[in-house]
């Protein structure tokens, strides 16, 4: 008899993903694409957890403001338009050119703990 698997939902991956952009867990197999000088391209396989330590830099190289919005899966548009901000706005304060203010600080907050409720004012 043959047994089938039901697909994970959605919602149990997007854990599992953030733990591999975080560098927290390391992925299974990871390859590199090179171009040869012919004109041709060679697979090259890379180790895993050399790739989940350059995750993990990475992350930790992040501003609070990307982290946040990465957790809330928004893009730096759709961020910027829940924050009430400009997208040159966003974009300097995860680039870390400059910070936000007291007020706005705490509005990332809010929309960390809860973004129904900036979702709400915004509609």
């Amino acid at each position: 008899m043959k047994t089938t698997s039901t697909p994970p939902r959605p919602a149990d991956l997007k854990p599992r993903k953030d733990a591999l952009v975080k560098g927290e867990r390391a992925p299974s197999r990871v390859f590199r694409i090179e171009k040869l000088a012919d004109g041709t391209f060679s697979r090259v396989a890379v180790n895993p957890e050399t790739q989940r330590r350059k995750s993990a830099k990475a992350w930790e190289a992040k501003s609070e403001v990307a982290k946040v919005r990465h957790s809330l899966d928004l893009t730096q548009e759709d961020f910027a338009k829940l924050l009430g901000i400009g997208l040159s706005t966003l974009r300097s304060w995860e680039q870390k050119k400059r910070e936000p203010s007291g007020a706005a600080k705490m509005l990332i907050h809010i929309a960390l703990k809860h973004p129904e409720v900036l979702q709400e004012a915004v509609a």
